[in-house]
């Protein structure tokens, strides 16, 4: 029964047909965002892809035992943390139609109000559109905070790390864009006036 469990558990096949659905890992977070939640048990099927090219390597008493774990090891991280950079591109972009919706569709009340328009004031769609929004936003970002730290090969993988880092990335992304289509400057570097 144990050498059946260990048939099962092994991953080391897909060492080349798991870049092939890292699309599909991104799509599926992309349309759900429950399914962030689901990432665990797939870090953890993808940690045993490397036990059975390690421990034959083991086996051989080579020394290079370190610097092939370590590389197995990095192409690990490199591919879940790409997988998992689809989750700040889709938080700056919930973040971007909240931030539409407020400016442009939801009016803050007035502190009194009539109770006739009240009824005109509430805008039920678009609060609740604000409300899903929002409430997917919360979903991804708990996904991530939920993932616990996974071991793959020598590199532990810290999911807050990785969602902190993107969210910096793309934080700095949006920031460069918004600075590039404001500051655009039409006259001569001659009419400047000196500093």
């Amino acid at each position: 029964m144990l050498i059946n469990i260990g048939t099962i558990v092994d991953f080391s096949y897909a060492w080349i047909a798991v870049g092939k659905y890292q699309v599909l890992f991104q799509q599926t977070i992309k349309n759900d965002a429950k399914a962030v939640l689901m990432l665990k048990t797939v870090f953890l099927k993808l940690s045993t892809i490397m036990e059975k090219p390690l421990q034959r390597i083991l086996q051989a008493g080579s020394e290079d035992f370190a610097s092939v774990a370590k590389y197995y090891s990095g192409q690990l991280f490199d591919f879940v943390k790409s997988t998992l950079y689809v989750i700040p591109v889709n938080i700056f972009k919930e973040l971007n139609d909240i931030s539409r919706l407020l400016s442009m569709h939801v009016k803050e009340f007035e502190v009194k109000i009539s109770k006739d328009l009240l009824k005109e004031s509430v805008n039920v769609e678009q609060r609740f559109t604000l409300a899903r929004k929002t409430h997917e936003i919360t979903l991804l970002t708990e996904g991530m905070l939920v993932l616990d730290n996974v071991l793959m090969g020598v590199i532990e993988i810290d999911p807050k790390e990785i969602l902190v880092d993107g969210l910096r990335k793309e934080l700095c992304k949006t920031l460069a864009n918004m600075l590039h289509r404001e500051f655009i400057f039409t006259g001569n570097v001659k009419d400047l006036p000196k500093v």
